[in-house]
């Protein structure tokens, strides 16, 4: 019997993470997709295109937005990290939900990977807890470096 009262506790807890768990998941479903669809992303307009005339256009749209500074993040893994945006924190996709609360919340928050795609969940996720200034690089790195933009390589 005292076994039982002790673990009753447990029993609630987990009971109840799993359906907050189960509420997170059809959310995140409705909005990314399902994990089985690595190729879903979120229908959003909250990309900055990297590649257009002028070839300044993102400092000019993130200048527009009103914001003074631009904190940059950088979503791809290690490995793939052998030329980065100066000044860009490194932050994996796979550690962005536990790391968002490192990112300023008074700045405009770029996020750039290779292609676009993965800055594009990042972005939204972003924006979905609450960081409504947070963009995504049309193209990623590739379309950066292809408008002429400066890179940072590993040495």
């Amino acid at each position: 019997m005292l076994k039982r009262l002790v673990n009753l506790p447990f029993a609630v807890a987990g009971k109840a993470a799993r359906a907050y768990q189960a509420r997170e998941d059809a959310r995140t479903a409705a909005a990314f997709g399902r994990a089985e669809d690595p190729g879903m992303v979120a229908n959003n307009t909250h990309v900055l295109p990297a590649v257009s005339t002028p070839r300044d256009a993102v400092q000019m749209r993130v200048a527009a937005l009103g914001a003074g500074t631009v904190h940059w993040v950088d979503v791809r893994d290690e490995a793939e990290r052998d030329e980065w945006i100066e000044g860009a924190t490194h932050m994996p996709i796979l550690t962005a939900n536990v790391r968002v609360s490192e990112l300023p919340p008074d700045e405009t928050v770029v996020v750039y990977c290779d292609d676009g795609v993965r800055s594009t969940q990042v972005a939204c996720f972003f924006r979905d807890r609450g960081m409504e200034d947070t963009w995504a690089l049309e193209g990623g790195l590739a379309a950066w470096k292809a408008a002429g933009r400066p890179t940072r390589k590993r040495t």
